[in-house]
């Protein structure tokens, strides 16, 4: 995961960050503070953590580690911490006291309303398509290379390839080399067009494919024999690896120069 600079790191003072911060470590700060404690949970003796809540706690860090390997950058391992931190916190809550937890998870609720994730503004050299426009530009125009991002904008892990495919269509767009988008849960019948499932429940979001002379030659994730995704993290080195941008990047340059490919020599 690559560490935020100085510039990012200000995001986190939006509300949004704030807010879950607070409600990460509401359990914690609850039971190790004795005046919160004793005013919430009427204890008469001691406030602290017991070892029940310490076996949880540990747990809650596992979880987050593990999760933190599949993070696409270090604002969804962030993400991933929070929404981990809440769950933890809400059980926790719930098994001191039913109605702190409840009222908890209320306030949870309403602030993810109030103080959504927002989204990425920030500079991107992409098209968005709309009903059948990418087919019809892959059926009618085959001079580009197209690389498409399948998404629905209600997909957490969707928000957190953006910033990825924002900074590879900067890195990599030429005229004949271009970056587009499509929400498949807006125009559905043409995620099915493209094989890409947009139930809420799929593991193919979002999905990326490259496109040449109109045919699609590469996509990720992969889906097996079984019709179910292999797991691919969208981070911009696996991304460059697996979709071999920087080869596709000199084919489409040298193409656009009126050069021919070079021929690859016999071994």
């Amino acid at each position: 995961m690559i560490l935020p600079r100085l510039g990012e790191a200000k995001q986190l003072l939006r509300p949004h960050y704030l807010c879950n911060v607070l409600l990460s470590l509401t359990f914690i700060v609850a039971k190790s503070v004795p005046v919160i404690c004793e005013s919430l949970f009427n204890y008469e003796d001691v406030c602290e953590i017991d070892s029940r809540e310490r076996e949880i706690l540990m747990f809650l860090a596992v979880v987050i580690v593990w999760k933190g390997r599949k993070a696409t950058n270090w604002l969804h391992y962030i993400s991933n911490v929070f929404l981990f931190s809440k769950i933890a916190s809400g059980m926790l809550l719930l098994r001191a006291d039913p109605l702190l937890g409840i009222v908890y998870v209320f306030l949870v609720l309403v602030l993810a309303v109030v103080f959504p994730e927002p989204m990425y503004d920030g500079p991107e050299n992409i098209t968005y398509f709309q009903g059948e426009g990418l087919f019809r530009e892959l059926t009618t125009n085959k001079k580009n290379t197209w690389i498409i991002m399948f998404y629905t904008t209600w997909s957490p892990d969707c928000r957190h390839v953006n910033p990825i495919f924002a900074e590879l269509s900067q890195r990599f767009e030429l005229a004949n080399l271009k970056f587009g988008k499509l929400d498949i849960g807006r125009w559905a019948a043409e995620g099915e067009r493209f094989r890409v499932n947009a139930h809420p429940t799929s593991r193919q979001l979002p999905t990326i494919c490259v496109f040449e002379d109109g045919k699609e030659i590469r996509r990720r994730p992969l889906v097996n024999d079984k019709h179910r995704a292999i797991p691919f993290v969208f981070n911009v080195d696996n991304c460059v690896l697996e979709f071999d941008l920087i080869n596709l990047y000199n084919k489409c340059k040298d193409t656009s120069k009126g050069k021919q490919p070079a021929a690859k020599k016999n071994e």
